[in-house]
């Protein structure tokens, strides 16, 4: 069918939002430090990964979704969709620009001619394991870490946790322009709404 490479390449996309996220952080167990009459942690949020395999997730989901844009466009035009609003969808997109620059940094050396297509020569820094901490959205929830004796990590309060693959997002000055997973995620709902507007069920 004439969907079936879009969605295969859209289910990867989301295998590449899968790879930087985990809900589960009882799998992050920290190094216990227990002299005899205290009890500390050390806890690391890279889950045993090395810095290389973490970039390695993090640039798969940057290409995954600034790839995206050219099989939208060409399953566009085998299906009688204007295109023209995928460019439309990119120039107004922030995220968008700023992931396909991270991209092409890739590719090509830094800095980016004239920018990129933010205008912000965009680079990534810093790129690690994170815990994410989220409260509800009325008023009065709240989130918090703690530990057990044993050092399983236990989230409080009504909010939820998870740990993500992320870093900074510095521009030419090393002035920080957003976070790399938030972006990232900002700028597949863009693909998203497109592939809805033009009747693309994912």
């Amino acid at each position: 069918m004439a969907n079936d490479d879009l969605i295969f390449r859209v289910q990867r996309l989301y295998a590449a939002i899968g790879a930087v996220e985990e809900a589960d952080i009882s799998k992050f167990m920290p190094k216990v430090i227990n002299d005899g009459h205290r009890i500390g942690f050390n806890q690391d949020w890279s889950g045993g990964f090395s810095e290389a395999e973490l970039a390695n997730f993090a640039h798969s989901l940057i290409h995954n979704i600034a790839s995206l844009e050219g099989h939208i466009k060409k399953w566009a035009t085998q299906n009688g969709q204007d295109k023209a609003k995928v460019d439309d969808a990119f120039n107004s997109s922030l995220a968008l620009k700023i992931i396909k620059d991270l991209w092409n940094i890739e590719k090509h050396p830094y800095p980016p001619r004239d920018g990129g297509h933010s205008g912000k020569s965009p680079r990534a820094d810093k790129i690690e394991g994170q815990l994410q901490l989220t409260t509800r959205a009325e008023k009065g929830s709240f989130v918090g870490l703690t530990f057990t004796p044993q050092g399983v990590p236990k989230i409080l309060g009504d909010g939820t946790a998870k740990v993500i693959i992320s870093g900074d997002i510095l521009d030419k000055d090393n002035n920080n322009i957003g976070g790399l997973h938030s972006t990232a995620l900002e700028a597949v709902k863009v693909w998203e709404s497109v592939l809805s507007d033009f009747g693309v069920k994912l």
